[in-house]
């Protein structure tokens, strides 16, 4: 069954991370998506309190897996009260294919794409 889950640590994405220039921030997460044993893709990026940084999500041109992914991540920040996603270093791409932005690289805000999320932060405050 495949399942997306948030990777603890990096391990395996070293290189992942050093090709997108991210070495040495201690802020960079992965998620993975994950049959059994095997990955079939993942996603990097930066959540603080302010934002949501996506900088890569690899999908090998599954678009509903890369939707997936995105939408996992994307969650993640809207449980937190995060209403601001960046799309950076070509990620922005897919997610203008998969209709989350229209144009530029932010979405603003995240739980737009939920459809109004009752269970995040945002909606109880």
């Amino acid at each position: 069954m495949l399942q997306i889950i948030k990777k603890d640590g990096l391990d395996g994405y070293e290189k992942v991370i050093s090709d997108l220039g991210l070495s040495g921030n201690p802020n960079i997460r992965v998620s993975e998506a994950v049959n059994g044993d095997e990955v079939n893709g993942f996603g990097v990026y930066e959540l603080s309190a302010d934002a949501l940084t996506i900088y890569m999500i690899s999908h090998g041109d599954d678009l509903m897996l890369a939707d997936g992914i995105l939408r996992s991540i994307l969650f993640l920040a809207a449980v937190k009260g995060v209403e601001k996603a960046v799309f950076e270093r070509g990620s922005e791409d897919i997610a203008k294919r998969l209709g989350i932005i229209k144009s530029g690289t932010v979405l603003e805000p995240v739980s737009e794409v939920f459809g109004g999320c009752e269970g995040c932060k945002s909606a109880k405050d």
